[in-house]
């Protein structure tokens, strides 16, 4: 990639936003069993789009020259500090909340503590959930920035139409082949703990591919592509909202993030660049504290309040404001500060290293506008 081809998808940002309060609201309608069916969308399959987004971006940020060692510890280092300091302080909040008894559901025990803080839950080495639930998706995530450069020698090794038919096999296999390890037909979409890091894979190996297939679609980068992407993207929350179409919402979303991104490139700012970006930097945040929130905050407030379920639309919009709030003040002051303090430590170590190797053995990694990252 061309150092002057990076750029930032704020659109996709935004993408990111709606889905995270997407998340959101599939877990905050089961505060009150009475709430009504239409709000009972399949939007924890909105995960599944976060895997694509970062199998994209993630791809199209890695320089094509990345080789060795030092460039792979660089890439980890980068994706451990963008990751680690947020899910390492929603897990210390949870061992607050149930050290004083607000939460009383999870499985939370010292070995389940220890595969959270090695980001391990996800890979089929318990039988449950514990402490914050949602963070399962960032152990699955790791499991793929592990294996990331292999996926990315694999993808350049093939042409488009035969990756994309990889693609379509690991999700025809993994969410349809009756696999041990899932009981039920589909039941990949559902997975979490349960090997939820296979569940990442096909959608992380997607946006790989989405990012080839971007790069080949210089000619036919053209403004108005970007409101086709848009109006595939909404229709995919339509279809969530109503439909439980894993295959169908997958299609749908590979669709708006390529599109998108074709669109978005023609553009030398898109308008309202800067508030889509700011709300696509709270999207981790709502994600990793949504579920603290909801037994701390949310759900005792229900309760206080006396709402019933024709009031939840109201209830869940004002929650998605506080929510988006506390959130971006959390990026602003805690997540967007520890990331760039571990890759300046790691920075620092890296040059302190470089003074008793011999330069020949130095292999550079170079990402362009590594802190702007969709994920």
């Amino acid at each position: 990639m061309q150092a002057s081809e990076a750029r930032r998808f704020v659109v996709l940002d935004f993408y990111r936003f709606v889905a995270a309060l997407g998340v959101f609201i599939f877990h905050l309608k089961l505060i009150d069993t009475g709430i009504s069916p239409a709000w009972n969308g399949s939007y924890g399959l909105f995960v599944d789009m976060f895997f694509i987004l970062s199998g994209f971006v993630i791809s199209y940020s890695y320089p094509s020259d990345a080789r060795g060692v030092r460039a792979y510890s660089r890439f980890m280092i980068r994706r451990i500090a963008r990751i680690y300091p947020l899910h390492l302080l929603s897990l210390l909040i949870f061992v607050v909340l149930i050290a004083v008894g607000l939460e009383r559901t999870a499985r939370s025990t010292p070995l389940d503590f220890l595969y959270n803080l090695l980001l391990l839950q996800a890979w089929g080495v318990t039988d449950h959930l514990s402490f914050n639930s949602p963070s399962w998706s960032i152990s699955a995530e790791f499991f793929c920035y592990l294996i990331f450069p292999l996926l990315m020698l694999f993808a350049r090794k093939l042409h488009p139409l035969a990756l994309a038919a990889v693609v379509a096999a690991l999700y025809l296999v993994l969410a349809h082949g009756h696999l041990p390890i899932w009981q039920e037909r589909s039941q990949m979409y559902g997975a979490n703990y349960d090997y939820g890091m296979l569940r990442a894979l096909p959608s992380f190996l997607n946006g790989i591919l989405l990012a080839i297939l971007f790069r080949m679609s210089q000619p036919y980068r053209q403004k108005r592509v970007v409101f086709a992407g848009i109006a595939t993207f909404g229709i995919s929350v339509l279809v969530l909202n109503v439909f439980a179409k894993p295959d169908l919402a997958i299609l749908l979303f590979s669709c708006a993030i390529l599109l998108t991104a074709v669109g978005e490139s023609a553009f030398v700012q898109f308008p309202g660049a800067r508030l889509l970006g700011r709300l696509g930097n709270t999207s981790y945040a709502i994600y990793m504290l949504h579920d603290a929130l909801l037994i701390a905050v949310f759900k005792p407030l229900w309760t206080w309040l006396g709402l019933g379920p024709d009031q939840f639309g109201l209830f869940a919009l004002a929650c998605c404001v506080v929510l988006t709030i506390i959130a971006d003040r959390t990026y602003a002051y805690f997540e967007n500060p520890a990331r760039r303090l571990v890759n300046r430590l790691a920075d620092t170590g890296l040059v302190s290293s470089r003074k008793v190797r011999p330069v020949a053995a130095e292999t550079s990694l170079r990402f362009e506008n590594p802190e702007r990252a969709v994920n």
